[in-house]
């Protein structure tokens, strides 16, 4: 599929990179590719703790990031304290559309044209906010119907996952800030 994008943008915690490589697999599949985006506000929610990766946001079909907190506080939660490397690159063809809105695949190395480095990806997620390229839900403004919905998808992925026996910083994650779903998930374990 040809695409009507010049430029693209991959961000990574590592700097000083330039080429990017294919390192990452597809979702349910084994091919290795690099990911992308033509929209940069999407590539700050991308600058996170890769043990965690915890991502809850989306492209609409207007190009607005938006982005849904599932516990309070949780976007200065995950992006708070965080810098990291946004990397420009040019399309020439080598990039393709991905399996989601808004993320595009290369399965060969693309060069970088530029690095830009984010010493706040919080500050710059609220500018990205503040000019209405990224819309946030805050999780205070959830119905309770909607916030039950939520405990009930993190019980079923703490389950799913096994992290009620596992000691990572994803488990530790789920325990501190889904602690209902954590107490719930370990109750049916019984």
């Amino acid at each position: 599929m040809k695409n009507n994008t010049s430029r693209f943008y991959h961000a990574s915690n590592i700097g000083g990179l330039t080429e990017l490589l294919p390192l990452s697999k597809i979702h349910g599949d084994n091919a290795q590719v690099c990911y992308f985006t033509p929209n940069r506000a999407y590539a700050l929610f991308y600058l996170r703790d890769m043990e965690i990766n915890h991502v809850t946001c989306s492209v609409d079909d207007n190009g607005v990031v938006v982005y849904h907190e599932q516990f309070p506080n949780q976007l200065a939660v995950i992006y708070g304290n965080r810098c990291g490397y946004i990397y420009t690159c040019d399309d020439h063809n080598k990039i393709k559309l991905g399996h989601t809105g808004g993320v595009w695949v290369a399965t060969e190395p693309i060069k970088v044209l530029q690095t830009e480095f984010i010493y706040d990806v919080y500050g710059e997620i609220i500018k990205a906010e503040q000019s209405g390229t990224v819309k946030i839900t805050r999780y205070e403004n959830l119905s309770d119907e909607k916030k039950t919905e939520i405990s009930e998808m993190m019980k079923r992925s703490i389950l799913k996952n096994g992290l009620l026996y596992k000691d990572t910083e994803k488990s530790r994650f789920f325990k501190q800030y889904f602690t209902s779903s954590w107490e719930v998930a370990e109750e049916s374990e019984t």
